[in-house]
């Protein structure tokens, strides 16, 4: 699978979250969305997936020789199931295995296991796109930006919350399967947690760029799950005991 490429054009601002560890794993990749393609990649501890391309989108890279060895087929299993929980639409891309030092090529046999893992993916609903190398990577995932740009879906907000609000941006991310994006967006769409807590269904999807689904399970955890009277307190203001 691939996505087509029409006529060269000027993108949009677009920004891409990229999980911590990327930065040893994937460096290219985000040296080529920063220098190349012209994006805004904000580094953070995402946890579930490596990278973040819009409020519904993420995206995982992997190597072929991850997707070749059974012995990753129940923690592959586990993190896809956790992203499906956090996001309405999720991508794989399957990179090419770097060639180490002093390897003139590696050759890469497809086996029975590897399109049974491929076959898996594509009946769950995830997109699979394949990359020969970390800059292809790094285009893919600029393609799948602009794309989640022009469905209104692109991640708008500011990405490095100041103050109090890294706190409370702390706080969000503790919540059961509600994805970076879904807490940098409650950060800047409402004035506090208590706000959060006592929105409706509608108000949170259309404050944290939810599905209404995403928003029922957010809002039955506020209101039944979690103690509303441990939600951190106001300050008082000056000059008031």
């Amino acid at each position: 699978a691939g996505i087509s490429r029409g006529p060269v054009e000027q993108s949009p601002s677009l920004c891409v979250l990229a999980d911590s560890r990327e930065i040893c794993s994937g460096p290219r990749v985000i040296s080529c969305l920063r220098a190349e393609h012209g994006l805004r990649v904000q580094v953070c501890p995402l946890g579930t997936s490596d990278y973040i391309v819009s409020n519904r989108l993420a995206v995982d890279r992997l190597l072929q020789s991850e997707l070749q060895s059974p012995g990753n087929r129940n923690k592959l299993s586990q993190r896809l199931q956790r992203l499906q929980g956090s996001f309405e639409r999720i991508c794989v891309i399957v990179e090419t295995d770097r060639v180490r030092p002093g390897e003139t090529s590696r050759f890469f046999q497809r086996t029975q296991y590897y399109d049974g893992v491929l076959s898996a993916l594509v009946q769950a609903g995830i997109r699979i796109l394949f990359s020969s190398c970390q800059e292809e990577t790094a285009a893919l995932l600029k393609d799948l930006a602009l794309l989640e740009h022009r469905k209104d879906a692109a991640i708008q907000v500011p990405t490095e919350p100041e103050g109090h609000r890294r706190d409370i941006l702390s706080f969000y991310l503790s919540i059961p399967n509600l994805s970076y994006g879904a807490a940098l967006n409650l950060c800047h769409s409402f004035g506090s947690v208590a706000a959060v807590a006592n929105s409706s269904v509608p108000a949170l999807a259309a404050g944290a760029r939810l599905s209404r689904a995403q928003a029922e399970e957010l809002h039955r955890f506020l209101r039944h799950d979690f103690d509303l009277q441990l939600l951190p307190q106001p300050l008082p203001a000056k000059g008031k005991s």
